[in-house]
Order: structure tokens, then C-alpha cells, then sequence
């Protein structure tokens, strides 16, 4: 077999070169077209926290007039509570550890239902275990507390009416 001849090599490494112009080509355009999604991600992201943000405000003032008796947009009638109910749902809605948007974007059946999050997360904590917030760690608590369980106490509730809670702004501690 002969050699190829210099003529026959200069042509494989053209058709080469082309050939990864072209891959470098087609790399730069996918590489434009990630750019363009992830800027288009980072866009529905802010308008999402923006609209989070919004809503939560919107929740507190909600939860505060519907406190005071008055029509919240919720669903009536799952929002009929108890006198000890009302005392406990005061004591959840006053926390930052309880986040009513970020319940609703947690639990979603909770949102298209249109139940009201704060009295959904005091009486339906448990099955399954329902954060309340990012703060908050309701099985991490259960674990601590098993009582709560034995006596169908809120996990949230429970340790807001402890002494544990004076100061804390997350359950568990930053500490642990």
C-alpha cells in the first residue's frame, strides 16, 4: 500500500477544519440559545418571588381582617373555627414562623381549593407533615416533641406557647 500522497492529506485536514468550524458554530449557537433560557429563567424566577412576595402581603392583611370577623376570599365555612381554634390561629398568623404564600406554593391542593392556609395547616399539620416555612421544621420537631403527637397539639402552636421559642426565628436553632 502506498502513502497517501501530501495532495490527499491537505484535503482531510480542510474537510477536518470545516467540520469543526461547523461543530464550533453549532456549539456557539446552542451556547446563545442556553443563555437566552437561563435569562429566561432568572426573569419567571424574580417575577415568582415577586408575586410570592405579594401574595404574602397580601395573606397578612387577608388573615388579619378575616381574624376580625369581616369576608376573606377564602372559602366560607371551612374557615369557621373554634374559640380555641381562633386563639391558636392568632398565635400561627403572628409568627414568622409561619409563611401562608409560602404554604399555599408548598400545598398546592391547599391553594385550589381556596382553603384558608393558616386554619389548613392548624388543624391538617400531620398528614402528611406540612411545613409551615422554610424556618421550620415540623418533623424535625415531632421528633423532639413526640407529645405532640400523643396529644394532637400543632407542632407550630406547641412550641410558639414554649418557652423555647422566645427569640427563635427558626426551628430547629442555627446551632444544632
Amino acid at each position: 500500500m502506498s502513502e497517501p500522497d501530501l495532495e490527499t492529506l491537505r484535503d482531510e485536514v480542510d474537510l477536518l477544519r470545516r467540520e469543526l468550524a461547523a461543530a464550533r458554530a453549532e456549539q456557539e449557537k446552542w451556547g446563545e440559545r442556553e443563555a437566552r433560557l437561563r435569562k429566561s429563567r432568572d426573569r419567571a424566577a424574580k417575577a415568582a418571588e415577586t408575586l410570592s412576595a405579594l401574595l404574602a402581603e397580601r395573606l397578612r392583611g387577608e388573615t388579619a381582617v378575616a381574624g376580625a370577623g369581616e369576608r376573606s376570599w377564602w372559602k366560607r365555612g371551612s374557615t369557621t373555627v373554634t374559640a380555641e381554634e381562633a386563639g391558636q390561629l392568632e398565635l400561627i398568623r403572628q409568627s414568622p414562623l409561619f409563611d401562608a404564600a409560602y404554604y399555599l406554593r408548598s400545598h398546592l391542593d391547599v391553594a385550589r381549593r381556596g382553603e384558608d392556609p393558616g386554619v389548613h395547616f392548624l388543624r391538617h399539620w400531620d398528614h402528611p407533615f406540612r411545613k409551615p416555612s422554610e424556618a421550620f421544621d415540623i418533623a424535625q420537631y415531632v421528633l423532639d416533641h413526640p407529645e405532640v403527637l400523643v396529644e394532637r397539639v400543632n407542632p407550630l402552636v406547641h412550641f410558639l406557647a414554649s418557652a423555647e421559642s422566645d427569640g427563635a426565628d427558626a426551628y430547629p436553632p442555627a446551632s444544632r
